[in-house]
């Protein structure tokens, strides 16, 4: 039996949410959601991610906020930053927070998933955006 990758996504949009939580689900992985920054802070506390997925514009901090929080205990899980802005200065800056890539929306299923997976085989250590824009 092959285990489930277990994917932390985080969106404060629950259409997104779900959407993106039956893309990955039906793709093969375990996926656990929050739409809240106290969520997400409190889940990769307590639990084992493969990756995690933070949307850049959720309540009370960003994405890169949230990063190097999370990067202050946990330094190995992979994590990309997804949102619907993107620039040069912004791909810069998620590295810097601690991200191993950036998605922008709005991403095809395919495109994310290959991304997780790439992050997945690679163990998150190359710091590179997995997907090209």
């Amino acid at each position: 039996m092959q285990i489930q990758p277990h994917i932390l996504f985080a969106d404060d949009d629950r259409d997104i949410r779900e959407l993106v939580q039956a893309v990955l689900q039906a793709a093969g992985f375990r996926v656990t959601t929050t739409d809240t920054t106290t969520g997400v802070l409190e889940l990769a506390a307590a639990e084992r991610f493969d990756v995690m997925l933070l949307d850049y514009w959720m309540p009370q901090l960003t994405g890169f906020e949230l990063c190097r929080r999370i990067r202050a205990f946990d330094q190995a899980t992979p994590i990309l930053i997804c949102s619907g802005v993107i620039n040069q200065a912004d791909r810069q800056e998620a590295v810097g927070a601690g991200a191993q890539g950036y998605v922008t929306k709005p991403f095809s299923s395919k495109d994310l998933i290959g991304a997780l997976r790439s992050l997945l085989q690679n163990e998150g250590g190359s710091h590179e955006n997995p997907i090209s824009s």
